[in-house]
């Protein structure tokens, strides 16, 4: 998959659109220091999106905007198996993978 297009919108959103649903426009928010998929605007064409598709565009506009590391260390573990395939396919050091301790 390959991020098409992002830009800026009103109150910090990001809106983006992406090569495997060009019919779709993407709304981002961001929460503490990164995005993630906040609603999508337009027609479902071939598929329906699956998580997975919901994680890798979240990965691509965090890679775009520099906000890859707060992303990845906030991660499920479930998810973290995309991420991983994900940090491997794109040849990106796998250290990003080490989560930050929890502060109170």
């Amino acid at each position: 998959m390959k991020l098409i297009q992002w830009s800026y919108t009103k109150r910090y959103q990001v809106k983006a659109i992406f090569d495997e649903f060009p019919d779709m426009i993407l709304i981002f928010r961001t929460i503490g220091s990164y995005y993630f998929v906040f609603t999508t605007k337009g027609s479902i064409v071939d598929r329906y999106p699956t998580r997975k598709d919901y994680v890798e565009m979240e990965l691509l506009i965090n890679e775009e905007l520099q906000t890859l590391p707060a992303y990845i260390n906030r991660k499920s573990s479930l998810e973290m198996k995309w991420v991983e395939a994900w940090l491997r396919e794109k040849e990106l050091p796998l250290n990003q993978l080490e989560v930050l301790p929890y502060k109170e």
